[in-house]
């Protein structure tokens, strides 16, 4: 049983079934956001680096058709991932708003049931930030992804472009273990007790 920062054992709430399946759909979404980003950053991988070394070789015709081969198959990737991607980002960030919208001091529980401030929270601790710079890069990726694979024929300069949002997709992969370990260091209580001159002014 956990406690808060005065010893008092804390009882867990014993959730129903219904809580239980939201939970599972929340975790379930989460899967999804990781396997899709997985397969966007493999499939852009494998397409940018393995593809053309593989048909180099292969006379200028048939790279042609390796090539559109593989980018109808990566097209159905993209797409797929990018709804996915789309639909359980907005879940997860459901889950996750209050943490995310958190600003201004850490605060607890006392003894008696009052809030207590215990300390700041600095603008880099703020998950907040850390999200809209998750979500902004990732909608930057996935555009690029989908206009890659979008019309009949590939743009101008298209291994150039996978490159380029590989590096974008790094940046989100990255942004976003920040954005979950402010939210989990903003979830935890802080390590220093309120002192008892606090206690005494609040009674």
């Amino acid at each position: 049983m956990p406690e808060n920062l005065t010893g008092v054992l804390i009882p867990k709430p014993v959730q129903s079934p219904a809580m239980l399946l939201v939970q599972l759909a929340y975790l379930c979404a989460r899967y999804l956001h990781v396997v899709c980003t997985t397969l966007l950053v493999g499939g852009t991988l494998f397409y940018e680096m393995v593809v053309p070394l593989a048909i180099d070789d292969l006379k200028e015709e048939t790279q042609l058709a390796v090539f559109a081969k593989a980018r109808w198959v990566f097209r159905w990737i993209v797409w797929v991932s990018a709804i996915l991607l789309i639909t359980s980002g907005i879940a997860t960030s459901r889950r996750h708003w209050e943490s995310y919208k958190r600003t201004g001091e850490y605060s607890t529980m006392g003894p008696a049931g009052q809030a207590y401030p215990v300390g700041e929270v600095s603008a880099i601790e703020r998950p907040g930030w850390w999200w809209m710079a998750h979500v902004t890069s990732g909608f930057i990726a996935v555009l690029i992804a989908l206009s890659l694979t979008a019309g009949k024929s590939p743009p101008t300069h298209p291994v150039t472009w996978m490159r380029l949002n590989l590096v974008v997709l790094m940046i989100v992969i990255f942004l976003a273990s920040v954005a979950q370990h402010m939210r989990l260091l903003g979830d935890e209580p802080p390590t220093t007790p309120p002192s008892a001159t606090y206690y005494s002014a609040t009674q």
